[in-house]
Protein backbone atom coordinates (compact mmCIF):
# COMPACT_ATOMS: atom_id res chain seq x y z
CA UNK A 1 0.00 0.00 0.00
CA UNK A 2 1.27 3.47 -0.55
CA UNK A 3 0.53 6.43 1.36
CA UNK A 4 0.04 9.93 1.18
CA UNK A 5 0.80 12.49 4.06
CA UNK A 6 -0.45 15.85 4.61
CA UNK A 7 2.01 17.74 5.88
CA UNK A 8 0.76 21.50 4.77
CA UNK A 9 -0.84 24.51 6.73
CA UNK A 10 0.50 26.89 8.65
CA UNK A 11 -0.07 26.81 12.86
CA UNK A 12 -1.61 29.47 15.22
CA UNK A 13 0.74 31.87 16.29
CA UNK A 14 0.58 30.93 19.58
CA UNK A 15 1.70 27.32 18.94
CA UNK A 16 4.32 28.61 16.22
CA UNK A 17 6.24 30.61 19.05
CA UNK A 18 6.47 28.07 21.59
CA UNK A 19 7.25 25.09 19.14
CA UNK A 20 9.68 27.88 17.17
CA UNK A 21 8.21 27.02 13.86
CA UNK A 22 4.94 27.87 11.89
CA UNK A 23 5.11 24.45 9.78
CA UNK A 24 4.38 21.33 12.00
CA UNK A 25 6.47 18.89 9.78
CA UNK A 26 9.45 21.06 11.22
CA UNK A 27 8.56 20.68 15.13
CA UNK A 28 11.96 18.72 16.00
CA UNK A 29 10.41 16.32 18.68
CA UNK A 30 13.77 14.75 20.56
CA UNK A 31 16.33 14.55 17.91
CA UNK A 32 14.03 14.55 15.19
CA UNK A 33 11.52 16.69 13.11
CA UNK A 34 7.79 15.87 12.77
CA UNK A 35 8.33 14.73 9.29
CA UNK A 36 11.61 12.55 9.97
CA UNK A 37 8.83 10.89 12.69
CA UNK A 38 6.16 10.13 10.78
CA UNK A 39 8.05 9.17 7.15
CA UNK A 40 10.33 6.72 9.36
CA UNK A 41 7.42 5.01 11.06
CA UNK A 42 6.13 4.63 7.68
CA UNK A 43 8.77 3.11 6.08
CA UNK A 44 8.39 0.97 9.52
CA UNK A 45 4.82 -0.44 8.62
CA UNK A 46 5.98 -1.29 5.45
CA UNK A 47 4.10 0.77 3.01
CA UNK A 48 5.60 0.61 -0.31
CA UNK A 49 5.66 4.59 -1.51
CA UNK A 50 5.04 8.03 0.15
CA UNK A 51 4.25 10.84 -1.32
CA UNK A 52 4.15 14.07 1.07
CA UNK A 53 2.42 17.21 0.71
CA UNK A 54 3.37 20.20 2.08
CA UNK A 55 5.76 23.60 2.26
CA UNK A 56 8.53 23.15 0.05
CA UNK A 57 10.60 24.44 3.30
CA UNK A 58 9.88 20.17 4.13
CA UNK A 59 11.46 19.46 0.97
CA UNK A 60 14.95 20.22 2.76
CA UNK A 61 13.89 18.29 5.97
CA UNK A 62 13.03 14.54 3.81
CA UNK A 63 15.39 12.26 5.45
CA UNK A 64 16.53 9.09 2.91
CA UNK A 65 14.22 6.29 2.97
CA UNK A 66 14.38 2.90 1.87
CA UNK A 67 11.27 3.34 0.39
CA UNK A 68 10.48 5.33 -2.79
CA UNK A 69 9.68 9.27 -1.85
CA UNK A 70 7.71 11.67 -3.77
CA UNK A 71 7.05 15.45 -2.37
CA UNK A 72 4.05 17.47 -3.88
CA UNK A 73 3.76 21.50 -3.38
CA UNK A 74 0.81 22.11 -1.26
CA UNK A 75 -2.71 23.80 -1.87
CA UNK A 76 -4.93 25.72 0.17
CA UNK A 77 -6.77 23.03 1.95
CA UNK A 78 -5.96 19.18 3.20
CA UNK A 79 -8.46 17.25 1.11
CA UNK A 80 -7.15 19.49 -2.00
CA UNK A 81 -3.60 18.22 -0.31
CA UNK A 82 -4.63 14.57 -0.90
CA UNK A 83 -5.93 14.53 -4.22
CA UNK A 84 -2.50 16.33 -4.67
CA UNK A 85 -0.50 13.31 -3.35
CA UNK A 86 -2.55 10.85 -5.35
CA UNK A 87 -1.97 12.59 -8.16
CA UNK A 88 1.84 12.72 -7.57
CA UNK A 89 1.63 8.70 -6.93
CA UNK A 90 -0.31 8.26 -10.23
CA UNK A 91 -2.62 6.00 -8.38
CA UNK A 92 -5.75 4.48 -10.07
CA UNK A 93 -9.48 4.89 -9.14
CA UNK A 94 -9.53 0.94 -7.73
CA UNK A 95 -6.59 1.43 -5.37
CA UNK A 96 -6.69 1.65 -2.04
CA UNK A 97 -3.84 4.55 -0.21
CA UNK A 98 -3.01 5.04 3.41
CA UNK A 99 -3.69 8.97 4.38
CA UNK A 100 -1.05 10.46 7.09
CA UNK A 101 -1.26 13.68 9.09
CA UNK A 102 1.96 15.29 9.86
CA UNK A 103 1.61 15.95 13.23
CA UNK A 104 1.85 12.56 14.84
CA UNK A 105 4.06 12.60 17.87
CA UNK A 106 3.56 9.36 18.99
CA UNK A 107 3.03 7.58 15.85
CA UNK A 108 4.83 4.42 15.89
CA UNK A 109 5.43 1.78 12.45
CA UNK A 110 3.69 -1.12 14.73
CA UNK A 111 0.67 1.29 15.36
CA UNK A 112 0.37 1.92 12.18
CA UNK A 113 0.79 -2.01 10.29
CA UNK A 114 -2.04 -2.83 13.05
CA UNK A 115 -4.07 -0.04 11.49
CA UNK A 116 -3.46 -1.54 7.82
CA UNK A 117 -3.91 -5.11 8.77
CA UNK A 118 -6.80 -4.21 10.15
CA UNK A 119 -8.26 -2.92 6.98
CA UNK A 120 -10.82 -4.94 4.79
CA UNK A 121 -9.32 -4.79 0.85
CA UNK A 122 -13.00 -3.97 -0.17
CA UNK A 123 -13.76 -0.51 2.04
CA UNK A 124 -14.02 2.16 -0.18
CA UNK A 125 -12.98 4.29 3.38
CA UNK A 126 -11.54 2.77 6.46
CA UNK A 127 -11.57 5.11 9.55
CA UNK A 128 -10.03 4.87 13.00
CA UNK A 129 -11.61 5.23 16.07
CA UNK A 130 -9.83 4.56 19.79
CA UNK A 131 -11.52 4.24 22.72
CA UNK A 132 -11.04 6.96 25.53
CA UNK A 133 -9.91 4.49 28.04
CA UNK A 134 -7.38 3.19 25.69
CA UNK A 135 -6.20 6.68 25.17
CA UNK A 136 -5.91 7.80 28.06
CA UNK A 137 -4.40 4.73 29.73
CA UNK A 138 -1.47 5.17 27.15
CA UNK A 139 -1.56 8.94 27.66
CA UNK A 140 -2.34 9.90 31.68
CA UNK A 141 -3.61 13.37 31.84
CA UNK A 142 -3.51 14.47 28.09
CA UNK A 143 -5.60 16.84 26.19
CA UNK A 144 -8.34 15.32 24.12
CA UNK A 145 -11.46 15.64 22.75
CA UNK A 146 -14.08 12.56 22.79
CA UNK A 147 -17.38 12.03 20.58
CA UNK A 148 -19.90 10.07 22.52
CA UNK A 149 -21.58 7.03 20.65
CA UNK A 150 -23.48 4.14 20.85
CA UNK A 151 -20.29 2.03 21.11
CA UNK A 152 -18.80 4.18 23.95
CA UNK A 153 -16.14 7.05 23.80
CA UNK A 154 -14.25 7.16 20.79
CA UNK A 155 -11.23 9.90 20.03
CA UNK A 156 -10.78 10.13 15.51
CA UNK A 157 -7.71 8.65 14.42
CA UNK A 158 -6.04 11.17 11.97
CA UNK A 159 -5.00 7.99 9.63
CA UNK A 160 -7.26 6.67 7.49
CA UNK A 161 -7.25 4.62 4.40
CA UNK A 162 -9.07 5.56 1.44
CA UNK A 163 -10.32 4.19 -2.56
CA UNK A 164 -8.86 6.90 -5.11
CA UNK A 165 -12.19 6.41 -6.73
CA UNK A 166 -14.27 6.97 -3.60
CA UNK A 167 -12.22 10.04 -2.87
CA UNK A 168 -12.69 11.81 -6.24
CA UNK A 169 -16.29 10.79 -6.43
CA UNK A 170 -16.96 12.61 -2.58
CA UNK A 171 -14.33 15.71 -2.65
CA UNK A 172 -16.99 18.15 -1.70
CA UNK A 173 -18.50 16.38 1.54
CA UNK A 174 -14.85 15.17 2.45
CA UNK A 175 -13.78 18.90 2.31
CA UNK A 176 -16.89 20.02 4.14
CA UNK A 177 -16.11 16.89 7.23
CA UNK A 178 -12.46 17.91 7.07
CA UNK A 179 -13.17 21.44 8.27
CA UNK A 180 -15.43 20.09 10.57
CA UNK A 181 -14.13 16.82 12.21
CA UNK A 182 -12.83 18.92 15.68
CA UNK A 183 -16.47 19.92 16.00
CA UNK A 184 -19.30 17.82 17.08
CA UNK A 185 -22.10 20.52 16.34
CA UNK A 186 -20.61 21.31 13.37
CA UNK A 187 -19.96 17.72 11.66
CA UNK A 188 -24.10 17.63 12.89
CA UNK A 189 -24.32 20.42 10.49
CA UNK A 190 -22.32 19.09 7.83
CA UNK A 191 -24.51 15.68 7.86
CA UNK A 192 -27.56 17.71 7.68
CA UNK A 193 -26.38 19.29 4.65
CA UNK A 194 -24.92 15.92 2.72
CA UNK A 195 -28.12 14.39 3.74
CA UNK A 196 -30.45 17.26 2.23
CA UNK A 197 -32.22 15.03 -0.25
CA UNK A 198 -33.16 12.81 3.05
CA UNK A 199 -33.26 15.64 5.47
CA UNK A 200 -36.75 14.63 7.18
CA UNK A 201 -36.14 10.91 7.07
CA UNK A 202 -32.15 10.43 7.66
CA UNK A 203 -30.70 13.88 8.33
CA UNK A 204 -32.83 15.02 11.17
CA UNK A 205 -32.74 11.85 13.14
CA UNK A 206 -28.93 11.24 12.81
CA UNK A 207 -28.17 14.85 14.18
CA UNK A 208 -30.05 14.36 16.96
CA UNK A 209 -28.72 10.83 17.59
CA UNK A 210 -25.35 12.15 16.86
CA UNK A 211 -26.02 15.04 19.12
CA UNK A 212 -27.49 13.20 21.94
CA UNK A 213 -24.63 10.11 21.97
CA UNK A 214 -27.19 8.10 20.45
CA UNK A 215 -25.69 7.57 17.23
CA UNK A 216 -24.08 3.73 16.61
CA UNK A 217 -21.03 4.01 14.26
CA UNK A 218 -22.40 0.75 12.87
CA UNK A 219 -25.40 2.42 11.42
CA UNK A 220 -22.86 5.20 9.96
CA UNK A 221 -21.57 2.00 8.10
CA UNK A 222 -24.93 1.68 6.85
CA UNK A 223 -25.91 4.98 6.22
CA UNK A 224 -22.72 5.43 3.81
CA UNK A 225 -23.78 2.18 1.95
CA UNK A 226 -27.35 3.50 1.50
CA UNK A 227 -26.89 7.30 0.82
CA UNK A 228 -23.15 7.05 -0.74
CA UNK A 229 -22.59 3.75 -2.00
CA UNK A 230 -20.04 3.56 -0.58
CA UNK A 231 -18.00 0.49 1.89
CA UNK A 232 -17.21 2.46 5.28
CA UNK A 233 -15.60 0.57 7.79
CA UNK A 234 -15.24 2.14 11.48
CA UNK A 235 -12.35 0.17 12.92
CA UNK A 236 -13.10 0.97 16.79
CA UNK A 237 -9.91 -0.18 18.65
CA UNK A 238 -7.08 2.21 16.29
CA UNK A 239 -4.04 2.19 18.56
CA UNK A 240 -4.43 5.25 20.33
CA UNK A 241 -0.85 6.59 18.92
CA UNK A 242 -2.74 7.20 15.84
CA UNK A 243 -5.06 9.67 17.73
CA UNK A 244 -2.97 12.03 19.37
CA UNK A 245 -1.87 15.38 17.11
CA UNK A 246 -0.86 18.64 17.62
CA UNK A 247 -3.28 21.21 16.83
CA UNK A 248 -2.36 23.42 20.27
CA UNK A 249 -0.17 24.61 22.79
CA UNK A 250 -1.32 22.01 25.54
CA UNK A 251 -0.81 19.36 22.83
CA UNK A 252 2.60 20.33 22.26
CA UNK A 253 3.68 20.28 25.54
CA UNK A 254 2.67 17.28 26.58
CA UNK A 255 4.11 15.43 23.54
CA UNK A 256 6.88 17.01 24.52
CA UNK A 257 6.87 15.75 28.12
CA UNK A 258 5.83 12.94 27.41
CA UNK A 259 8.13 12.00 24.61
CA UNK A 260 11.55 13.20 27.13
CA UNK A 261 10.12 10.91 29.85
CA UNK A 262 9.64 7.74 27.54
CA UNK A 263 13.10 8.74 26.62
CA UNK A 264 14.02 8.88 30.03
CA UNK A 265 13.38 5.70 32.32
CA UNK A 266 14.00 8.08 35.38
CA UNK A 267 12.00 10.77 34.30
CA UNK A 268 9.28 8.07 32.83
CA UNK A 269 8.97 6.89 36.68
CA UNK A 270 8.28 10.45 37.40
CA UNK A 271 5.60 11.57 35.55
CA UNK A 272 3.81 8.55 35.73
CA UNK A 273 3.72 9.15 39.49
Amino acid sequence: MDAVVIAGGRVPPALARIAGHSVKGLFQFGEATQIVRVLRALEQSGVERIAVVGSELLLHALPPLGVELQFAVEGDEPVENLWRGVERLELSAQQQFLHCAVDLPMLTGEALGAFIASASPHADAVVGWTPEQAFVQAFPNAPYQALQFVEGRFISASVSILRVGFLESHLPLLRRLARARKSAPKVALTLVGAFQHHLITTGLPLTARFLTGRLALGQVEQLARRLLNAHLQCVLDAPPELAYDVDDESDYRYAQMRLRAHACPTADAHYAS
